[in-house]
């Protein structure tokens, strides 16, 4: 019971509590909204090692904060394994490409069979994937931002407003 207490605890510390201090400085709802958003939709392009440079170039376009886009879009990633092989086929299918096996057996015949020819294939598939994404993503990300900000609006700390103090008539009339 003490370890899983300590290892909570370090994971508060050391974990949450970072990636909520980078989420919450001085955003607003909409822009904590679109930067989750716009990582969430660029973690998940099916093809593997391109969404830094992409959630970095979306956020600085945009004018969200980089930091936190890349943060998210790196969070989503398990998401990004388990919708590769969904976009690729999705791609397959709307570009008529043809049947092409994504089993672990058929893969390995393929380029046993023929190495380069195999490449070839799989590359077209996972462009088709990357274009299947492509005409999800704005929608989706739309959709999320939709959807996110009413939820930040509610869970973001409210901003206190600091109280104005008591100014005596003389001094505004020596101001102005």
């Amino acid at each position: 019971m003490f370890v899983f207490t300590a290892i909570s605890d370090f994971v508060k510390r050391r974990l949450v509590q970072p990636v909520l201090n980078l989420l919450w400085q001085g955003m607003t709802p909409r822009s904590l909204a679109a930067t989750v958003a716009a990582g969430t939709v660029v973690g998940v392009i099916p093809a593997i090692g391109v969404t830094t440079l992409l959630g970095t170039l979306v956020a600085a376009r945009f004018r969200l904060n980089i930091a936190a886009t890349v943060l998210v879009s790196y969070l989503v990633q398990p998401l990004q394994l388990l919708l590769a092989i969904p976009f690729i086929r999705l791609g397959i299918s709307l570009f008529s490409l043809g049947e092409l096996r994504l089993s672990l057996a058929e893969m390995q015949t393929m380029f046993n069979a023929d190495w380069v020819e195999a490449l070839n294939k799989l590359w077209q598939a996972n462009l088709a994937g990357v274009a299947a994404w492509a005409l999800l993503a704005t929608p989706v990300g739309v959709l999320l931002y939709l959807v996110l900000i009413p939820l930040f609006k509610w869970l973001l700390p409210k901003p206190k407003l600091a109280p104005v103090p008591d100014v005596p008539s003389e001094q505004i009339t020596q101001i102005i």
